[in-house]
């Protein structure tokens, strides 16, 4: 299955122990996902956050679950991969 970033939103915030760098929209064999966060956490690795709603309980609960941990971490790299080469300084 080929991850596309088809647009990557650029959003700094620090939070407690990292700092979101922004969200991406991808591309899954003619799937569009839109919102995922990326996050930088405080010793360099990033990981990703899918897009959620609240509740009207206040809960937040996630839009898209990755399943199969293979995929979640192959749309991880390739929104890493994209950030890192249109957003990061030298």
């Amino acid at each position: 299955m080929e991850v596309k970033v088809e647009k990557f939103y650029p959003f700094m915030v620090r939070m407690r122990s990292a700092t979101l760098l922004g969200y991406a929209d991808i591309r899954l064999d003619g799937l569009r996902i839109k919102g995922i966060k990326l996050i930088r956490k405080d010793n360099g690795g990033t990981f990703i956050v899918p897009p959620s709603v609240q509740t009207s309980q206040g809960e937040y609960v996630y839009v898209v679950e990755f399943a199969d941990r293979g995929l979640r971490e192959r749309v991880r790299k390739a929104i890493s991969d994209y950030y890192k080469e249109h957003f990061e300084k030298d």
